[in-house]
């Protein structure tokens, strides 16, 4: 269920004044013909506030987080006024094709209005388009990047200190939805059901800071601590966790090493992390291990390894099954994969919305 915190009228007044704002000044500087494109969740209000000062613009609004089933939207207090500020749009993109059927359900549920899932028609006849558009990235960007020296030396270095190791990666925000304690549950039971793999398998887990909660860090690192403290020795160190971020050639670096990359996320949009993963496995072709509750999930069926991140079995299986792959296999699962992330690219998304 969702976390109910009351009534936050000041919480909302403030979100509509700031969108306000927004509205204010974006009908001081439009020209006909311009396109305004409004982006996420923080500025879900923003397409009516702009539609009720230029009845004639055309508008786009895209979310780039999932939308949520009507079970759980209808439990905001301020559902009409979220859907109907959406609605200001005369296109609403969403990253997949479920959290677009969400969105229409939700409208016809809350807002009484007629549909399908292309689009819907509003009381005064206006037709919203509704789309699914899948985010991507700048794969030259991230190649040349990864082509820079620095980015080759400390591949070598991490090569030279992991010798002989298996290496997990993970990088993700340190919040509930992102399942950093279940990837570390499914680890902590791969070790004790394959003890072969105990001496020489590290997980390397960047666990980017966020304004949430210190108990959620606390739960994290008491597993963190209990799989060191049970299978690590003065010579090896199961699980190296860095509570902040590093710098980006590292980051390259840690991904072009690692044999395998898992991503555990209870809910999440296209998560990029993973199209990254992919553009630094050119030579090593590792594999992922991917939540079915990403939205990247569709796209990359097949190529990846799918888990369920609740299932701790699951996550332990995929993790065997990764590091065991035969090079042919990991060869076919990563063409897979970077046949999807070069097709839906950031130029690609631009376009098609």
């Amino acid at each position: 269920m969702p976390q109910w915190h009351g009534w936050e009228k000041s919480a909302y007044e403030a979100s509509l004044a700031t969108c306000q704002r927004f509205a204010d000044r974006i009908a001081e500087i439009y020209r006909e013909g311009d396109i305004i494109w409004v982006n996420d969740y923080h500025l879900m209000l923003l397409p009516k506030l702009i539609r009720e000062l230029l009845p004639e613009a055309h508008i786009g609004f895209f979310l780039h987080i999932p939308f949520p089933s009507s079970e759980i939207f209808r439990c905001l207090h301020v559902r009409r006024e979220l859907l109907e500020g959406m609605l200001g749009a005369d296109v609403v993109g969403l990253q997949t094709f479920s959290y677009k059927r969400h969105f229409v359900h939700t409208v016809k549920r809350v807002l009484g209005l007629e549909g399908s899932p292309s689009g819907l028609v509003l009381q005064d006849g206006r037709h919203v388009v509704v789309g699914q558009y899948a985010m991507g990235l700048d794969p030259t960007g991230v190649e040349e990047k990864w082509s820079n020296a620095s980015v080759g030396e400390l591949i070598e270095f991490l090569n030279e200190k992991y010798a002989g190791k298996y290496l997990l990666v993970g990088r993700d925000k340190l919040d509930h939805v992102k399942g950093v304690r279940q990837k570390l549950l499914g680890y902590e039971a791969f070790l004790n059901e394959n003890p072969e793999f105990v001496s020489k398998t590290v997980l390397i887990q960047i666990a980017l800071t966020t304004a949430e909660h210190n108990e959620l860090q606390v739960q994290v690192m008491d597993v963190v601590n209990r799989i060191n403290s049970k299978f690590g020795t003065i010579e090896h160190q199961p699980v190296v966790f860095f509570h902040k971020d590093i710098p980006y050639s590292h980051y390259l670096a840690l991904l072009s090493t690692a044999d395998a990359m898992v991503i555990t996320s209870l809910r999440d949009g296209m998560n990029l992390t993973s199209h990254e993963f992919v553009l630094c496995q050119r030579e090593k072709n590792s594999p992922l291990i991917l939540s079915e509750f990403v939205g990247t999930y569709g796209a990359f069926n097949g190529g990846a390894l799918c888990v369920n991140p609740m299932d701790t079995k699951a996550i332990s299986r995929a993790i065997y099954d990764a590091l065991t792959m035969n090079p042919e296999e990991k060869q076919y699962r990563w063409n897979l994969l970077h046949r999807q992330v070069l097709t839906n690219s950031a130029a690609s998304f631009v376009s098609s919305f």
